[in-house]
């Protein structure tokens, strides 16, 4: 949260010759960056908030609210940055990125939980013979 934090507290426009890459990327791009940005937020909350990574529905409604919570944040905050400003189609990238990152947490939940009962059930049978 502090990356994302730091990243949209960078004014549209620097002189620092070593910063400048920061500035020149291109919007559209930037605007994209949302996505993998706050899917990698979700993946980390899920991660954290999660046992075994077993997917749940509650634990995963909580992380939701606080991912999107979080970009809501930044993108009020980001109206207060000279140069940046916030808008609908940036909290819909934000949502797009929790929401990506939401169906790949809960495909490979339920791929991890179908090879963990594999692996136990062949051991069953295993220590039959």
């Amino acid at each position: 949260m502090l990356l994302i934090f730091l990243l949209s507290s960078i004014p549209g426009e620097i002189d620092n010759p070593q910063l400048k890459f920061l500035t020149e990327v291109d919007p559209q791009w930037q605007n994209l960056l949302h996505v993998p940005l706050f899917g990698l937020l979700q993946i980390f909350w899920l991660r954290a908030m999660t046992r075994n990574r077993v997917f749940k529905v509650k634990t995963t409604l909580i992380c939701c609210v606080v991912s999107l919570s979080y970009a809501l944040f930044d993108e009020w905050h980001q109206m207060y940055v000279p140069g940046r400003f916030s808008s609908l189609p940036d909290m819909g990238l934000n949502t797009l990125g929790v929401a990506i990152a939401t169906l790949l947490f809960w495909w490979w939940s339920k791929q991890t939980k179908q090879i963990l009962n594999q692996s136990h059930v062949s051991g069953e049978n295993n220590d039959e013979g």
